[in-house]
């Protein structure tokens, strides 16, 4: 879903539960159900500064370094065959000076694939990596609202204000990380 539906549902949600609230505060309301308890998570904030989060970042930022060492090197060599053909234009034929500018065009052309090429990689990598963060946040989340009684946990995106006490991240994010550290031997 885009973000205006997630946000449109999340503020549909939340004034639900403001009604469930104030339903259950009236007087005619029954004693036996639970309060209300509601908390929210900052999920790129968890991505990010979670012990995954920030080991996918170093290992894309690593392919990202290789890949533009590659792109660098292309260019230069670009570049020098561009000199080359500028210094020989006066001494080469028409058919040689066409022959050279056709075999630059062709290497600005495998530099622009390259670059879309490397582009894609990154920013597929990077999704499937936030991908599988975020379904374990998810697996998190669900504990910590079982276990805390929350009736709902919502996206931070949709919270247009809050007090400091329902925002689950830190929490959240340690106990991500506790999950994720391998077991002492």
């Amino acid at each position: 879903m885009k973000k205006p539906a997630v946000f449109l549902l999340a503020m549909a949600l939340v004034a639900f539960l403001s009604n469930a609230a104030l339903a259950a505060d009236s007087p005619q309301a029954s004693t036996t159900q639970a309060p209300t308890k509601i908390g929210y998570v900052d999920l790129q904030r968890a991505l990010n500064d979670s012990g995954s989060g920030k080991a996918a970042k170093a290992e894309l930022e690593s392919v990202l370094k290789n890949l533009q060492q590659d792109i660098d090197r292309r260019m230069a060599e670009r570049e020098k065959m561009k000199t080359e053909l500028e210094k020989q234009s006066l001494v080469l034929s028409a058919e040689a000076r066409r022959e050279k500018a056709d075999q630059l065009e062709k290497v600005q052309k495998e530099i622009e694939r390259l670059i879309a090429d490397s582009n894609a990689e990154i920013q597929k990598r990077q999704r499937d990596k936030e991908v599988a963060i975020i379904k374990d946040l998810k697996t998190v989340i669900d504990e910590i609202g079982k276990t805390e009684g929350y009736t709902i946990i919502l996206p931070a995106e949709a919270i247009l204000y809050s007090s400091e006490g329902i925002d689950l991240t830190g929490s959240v994010i340690q106990r991500y990380d506790a999950m994720r550290k391998p077991a002492p031997k």
